[in-house]
Protein backbone atom coordinates (compact mmCIF):
# COMPACT_ATOMS: atom_id res chain seq x y z
CA UNK A 1 0.00 0.00 0.00
CA UNK A 2 0.90 3.22 -0.78
CA UNK A 3 0.07 6.96 0.65
CA UNK A 4 -1.88 8.52 -1.81
CA UNK A 5 -2.82 12.48 -1.43
CA UNK A 6 -6.19 14.17 -2.53
CA UNK A 7 -7.01 17.53 -3.30
CA UNK A 8 -10.38 18.39 -3.96
CA UNK A 9 -12.40 21.21 -5.23
CA UNK A 10 -15.85 21.44 -3.96
CA UNK A 11 -18.90 23.54 -3.52
CA UNK A 12 -19.15 24.82 0.40
CA UNK A 13 -22.56 23.15 0.88
CA UNK A 14 -23.40 21.08 4.17
CA UNK A 15 -23.01 17.56 3.87
CA UNK A 16 -20.14 17.29 0.97
CA UNK A 17 -17.09 16.57 3.65
CA UNK A 18 -20.04 13.87 4.79
CA UNK A 19 -20.16 12.43 1.34
CA UNK A 20 -16.52 12.27 0.71
CA UNK A 21 -15.30 10.47 3.98
CA UNK A 22 -18.55 8.26 4.20
CA UNK A 23 -17.68 6.93 0.90
CA UNK A 24 -14.26 6.05 2.51
CA UNK A 25 -15.78 4.16 5.10
CA UNK A 26 -17.89 1.79 3.24
CA UNK A 27 -14.57 1.04 1.72
CA UNK A 28 -13.31 0.68 4.93
CA UNK A 29 -10.59 3.12 4.09
CA UNK A 30 -8.67 5.17 7.09
CA UNK A 31 -8.02 8.73 6.59
CA UNK A 32 -4.94 9.59 7.70
CA UNK A 33 -4.77 13.28 7.43
CA UNK A 34 -7.03 15.79 6.72
CA UNK A 35 -7.87 18.97 6.00
CA UNK A 36 -10.49 21.65 4.87
CA UNK A 37 -11.31 25.18 4.54
CA UNK A 38 -13.10 27.77 2.21
CA UNK A 39 -11.55 29.72 -0.63
CA UNK A 40 -11.41 33.37 -1.24
CA UNK A 41 -15.10 32.90 -3.30
CA UNK A 42 -16.88 31.39 -0.10
CA UNK A 43 -18.97 29.16 -2.04
CA UNK A 44 -16.08 27.03 -2.81
CA UNK A 45 -13.99 24.65 -0.86
CA UNK A 46 -10.75 23.01 -0.85
CA UNK A 47 -10.25 19.49 0.62
CA UNK A 48 -6.94 17.66 1.30
CA UNK A 49 -6.83 14.30 2.75
CA UNK A 50 -3.98 11.05 2.55
CA UNK A 51 -5.10 7.80 2.00
CA UNK A 52 -3.06 4.53 2.71
CA UNK A 53 -4.34 2.25 -0.17
CA UNK A 54 -3.30 -0.41 -2.89
CA UNK A 55 -2.54 1.22 -6.23
CA UNK A 56 -4.81 -0.70 -7.99
CA UNK A 57 -8.12 1.05 -6.07
CA UNK A 58 -7.11 4.50 -6.21
CA UNK A 59 -8.70 5.75 -9.72
CA UNK A 60 -11.79 4.08 -8.83
CA UNK A 61 -11.95 5.97 -5.26
CA UNK A 62 -10.51 9.21 -7.28
CA UNK A 63 -13.83 8.27 -10.09
CA UNK A 64 -16.65 7.84 -6.94
CA UNK A 65 -15.58 10.96 -5.09
CA UNK A 66 -16.01 12.99 -8.61
CA UNK A 67 -19.50 11.42 -8.90
CA UNK A 68 -20.28 13.29 -5.84
CA UNK A 69 -22.48 15.99 -7.63
CA UNK A 70 -21.41 19.47 -5.66
CA UNK A 71 -17.36 18.33 -6.28
CA UNK A 72 -16.14 20.09 -9.15
CA UNK A 73 -12.53 18.46 -9.52
CA UNK A 74 -10.30 15.68 -7.67
CA UNK A 75 -6.63 15.46 -8.12
CA UNK A 76 -4.38 13.08 -6.23
CA UNK A 77 -0.73 11.99 -6.16
CA UNK A 78 1.89 10.14 -3.90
Amino acid sequence: MKTYHFNITAENKPGVLYRITNLLLKRKINIETINAYPTKNKTISKIFFSINIDENKVKNIAQQINKIIEVIDVNYHL
